[in-house]
């Protein structure tokens, strides 16, 4: 039971429990929360993804054994922030923020459930707060154009440096980030290539934390030519670090999320191109010997590739289903060797939380995914409708990345507060005026309101 609220919880039993603060990552913190703080709203999440892009997760605070992630403590400022400067006025729930909160709520119940114990439901809804917190922090803070260009651009500028420290650790097999606590000094090798992961908990979170955002940088790059050079080189600097991680899983993530975006220029087919692969799944799940899922066990891009294991874990779960459907199950390890390794996402949600959190996860992506396409169509913009696209693409490219790997550590943050954000870009693109502005305007109506007296004078006096 340990091993699976450790993994639950993204971090290694190692640091469970007990406070693990590095001077460097106070310092870091500090610096963040303040920035998150104070800075204008389009700036406000920049320190939370500069903070798990160079910090590894199992820096921490313990509070009365409850483990305090500096992410975690970052989302948690940031939904102060949020509520202190007003910045929820105009906010309305939409039907993705509802499953997200169901999913949230079922999830820590039905953990509960399963494991039996108190401390089972509070190590979910720690990690809750990393996720819906996550995605609620990206739906308040980034909701419109200017505020995903600015992310877009800081992120290009912290992939410079954090290539740097890649390639010392390929140079000398030495991560620097083991200062910190939660990543091996030692790097690992397969098949005789060093698989670094820098501050992330595996290389493959650090390797597809990077190439989710290629689309983005592409995408501005095509829309501005202010900043080109600079996202060109953030580009190579994230090349860099997928190719060092030696992992299938980012190279599979690269191929989606690029190729889902250069369809942009033909995408009047993608109608076509997606009913013909629906209608092509099953009828591939029927003629092929073990299923459709079967071609995962034929992906080897790096080499040394678990393909055959994601397939057997999805095959062993489509059998056990009578196992997990109800609230998940404590332990996979006796559906077959290595099956403990629960590396599907979809499959996890269900060993979690049985076949409601499954549900509702999947109904979330959808109902993303919606929200976008339906943007695409309605916006005149050209510049919205590429960046829509852009993160359209990104979504895509988590969705198929979850037939292959579950994130933990920092991707859990990265993902939640990305899909976040694309949700709001999408609600408000067709939007004739900056929701910014409304909502700063509504505050400082209500404000203004406040001091005035039942005439509408102003109030003033000592």
């Amino acid at each position: 039971m340990l091993n699976l609220i450790a993994q639950m919880a993204g971090d290694n039993l190692q640091f469970a429990n007990q406070t693990n603060l590095h001077p460097v990552g106070a310092s870091v913190l500090a610096v963040s929360l303040l920035s998150m703080l104070l800075l204008p709203r389009k700036f406000a999440v920049v320190p939370l993804l500069l903070l798990l892009a160079v910090i590894p997760s199992a820096q921490r605070i313990t509070v009365a054994t409850l483990d305090f992630t500096l992410i975690r403590l970052l989302i948690l400022g940031g939904l102060a922030r949020v509520t202190l400067r007003s910045e929820w006025v105009g906010f309305r729930l939409r039907a993705a923020d509802y499953l997200v909160l169901g999913w949230a709520v079922v999830g820590v119940v039905t953990f509960g459930i399963q494991l039996g114990t108190p401390s089972a439901a509070i190590t979910r809804g720690g990690y809750m707060i990393d996720a819906a917190g996550g995605y609620f922090l990206g739906r308040a803070l980034i909701r419109d154009l200017p505020a995903l260009k600015q992310t877009i651009i800081w992120l290009a500028v912290v992939a410079l440096p954090a290539s740097a420290f890649f390639l010392v650790e390929r140079a000398t097999g030495r991560n620097l980030f083991s200062t910190f606590g939660g990543v091996p000094e030692v790097t690992f090798v397969r098949q005789g290539r060093l698989r670094c992961q820098g501050p992330f908990s595996h290389p493959i979170m650090a390797g597809v934390f990077w190439a989710s955002l290629l689309p983005l940088f592409a995408a501005l790059w095509t829309t501005s030519a202010r900043s080109r050079v600079l996202l060109l080189a953030g580009g190579i600097a994230s090349a860099v670090i997928i190719l060092n991680t030696a992992s299938s899983t980012p190279v599979m993530a690269v191929i989606l999320g690029l190729g889902a975006f250069a369809l942009y220029w033909t995408r009047s087919l993608v109608p076509y191109i997606r009913w013909s692969v629906l209608a092509a799944i099953p009828v591939l799940h029927v003629v092929m010997n073990n299923g459709v899922h079967h071609l995962l066990a034929r992906i080897n891009v790096v080499g040394g590739s678990t393909g055959w294991h994601r397939y057997h874990l999805m095959d062993k779960a489509m059998k056990h289903i009578d196992e997990w459907f109800l609230v998940g199950v404590p332990y996979t390890g006796h559906w077959g060797w290595g099956l403990q390794d629960v590396t599907n996402q979809y499959v996890l949600e269900g060993v979690r939380g049985g076949m409601l959190t499954l549900g509702l996860f999947s109904a979330w992506l959808v109902v993303s995914f919606v929200y976008v396409s339906r943007a695409i169509r309605s916006v005149g913009s050209s510049e919205q409708r590429i960046m829509l696209w852009a993160c359209g693409s990104v979504l895509f490219a988590h969705a198929l990345n979850f037939i292959a790997v579950s994130y933990f550590g920092q991707m859990t943050a990265a993902f939640f507060v990305f899909t976040g954000a694309t949700v709001s870009l999408a609600l408000n693109a067709s939007s004739s005026e900056d929701p910014a502005r409304s909502v700063q305007r509504t505050a400082v109506k209500r404000t203004t309101s406040f001091f005035q007296s039942p005439s509408g004078t102003e109030l003033t006096g000592a």
